[in-house]
Order: structure tokens, then C-alpha cells, then sequence
């Protein structure tokens, strides 16, 4: 069958000889073209003992590159603009392309946005947690000084409304601070 072991490794070198291409385009017209044939579909239908699945791929590359970019008569490879190998391609893809652009764009835009808000989040977050890293430094110390004036506003806000206000209204300053820091510490670890 043509094959011969190179030194460098232990994989089989196939040689290709006509037969073996005849057989190939064979398989891979029988399953729908170069675009449509796969490599374990066309190792089936040729059905040659010690072929492998790794001679089938490499030939198949080979064998739709030069289907895409076809040999001059010449010899040489010759550079084609692809609207003359494939027609309609500046009409369907163009607009798909542009499609796709837009909701590239759109994706990015969102992400940024995104990301300007998790910044001001976690500046925040910071802001109050050496805030209270303060108070409970002055508390530690035996030098309250937030402890008659403190309420939720006093804290640097997390979100615009000050939805937790209302948690608050009931607890004692030592409860109020400990909630706090613990919802601080939380946020601070996730």
C-alpha cells in the first residue's frame, strides 16, 4: 500500500498513489462533497485495511484546499478573488457579516457598561469597609465616636436607594454595627 516508517516517530507514512486518491474522491462524493465528508465517514467507505483515521484528516485538508484554490495550468496556485469562486457570496455573507458586527458591538457596549458598574461597585464596597474597619478600630480603642450618631446613612452607600434603612430601625448600635460589617465582609469575599 505504499507505506514506510519514519524514524522520528510511530506513526505509518502513507505514501498516496492514484488507487488510493480514486478511492478517496470516491468516499467523498459519496458523502455530499469536501464540505460535507468526514474523516471517520470517508475512512469507512473506502474500507482499506491500516488506513487510519490520521492519514484520512491530513488528506482531507489537503484535499479541500486545493478544491478551494484550484492549480493553474501552469502549476503554480493562482490568488482568486472569492467572489469569483463563489458568486453570491458578497450578497448573503455581507449582510450576515454586518449582523454579526452589530451584535458584536452591541455585546461590547453591554460589557463595558457592565464593567463601569462592578468599578463603582467595588469602590464602594471598599469605601465602607474601611469605614467601619474605622469604627471598630475607635470602638477597640474606648474612643466611640460613631457610636451615638451612627445610622445606615452615615455608612457610604452600596446602591443608590437606601432600601436597608428600614433593617435597622429596631436593632441597638452594636447589633447595627455587626450587621453591617458582616454584610460588609460577605460582599468583601464574594
Amino acid at each position: 500500500m505504499g507505506r514506510r516508517r519514519t524514524d522520528g516517530s510511530n506513526k505509518e507514512r502513507l505514501r498516496w498513489t492514484q488507487e488510493l486518491r480514486d478511492r478517496f474522491e470516491e468516499a467523498v462524493n459519496q458523502l455530499g462533497g469536501p464540505d460535507r465528508a468526514t474523516p471517520k465517514g470517508i475512512l469507512k467507505a473506502m474500507g482499506i485495511p491500516g488506513l487510519t483515521i490520521y492519514h484520512v484528516k491530513s488528506h482531507l485538508q489537503k484535499y479541500r484546499i486545493s478544491k478551494f484554490i484550484p492549480e493553474t495550468k501552469r502549476g503554480k496556485f493562482e490568488r482568486r478573488n472569492i467572489s469569483e469562486m463563489l458568486p453570491n457570496f458578497s450578497a448573503t455573507s455581507g449582510a450576515q457579516l454586518n449582523e454579526a458586527l452589530l451584535m458584536q458591538m452591541e455585546v461590547h457596549r453591554r460589557l463595558s457598561d457592565q464593567l463601569v458598574v462592578q468599578k463603582s461597585l467595588k469602590l464602594k464596597i471598599e469605601a465602607q469597609g474601611r469605614f467601619l474597619e474605622r469604627i471598630v478600630e475607635e470602638n477597640q480603642n474606648g474612643n466611640p465616636k460613631h457610636t451615638k450618631s451612627f445610622s445606615p446613612v452615615s455608612l457610604p452607600s452600596l446602591c443608590d436607594s437606601e432600601s436597608n434603612a428600614k433593617e435597622f430601625e429596631t436593632d441597638s448600635e452594636g447589633e447595627k454595627l455587626k450587621y453591617s460589617l458582616k454584610k460588609t465582609f460577605k460582599l468583601l469575599r464574594d
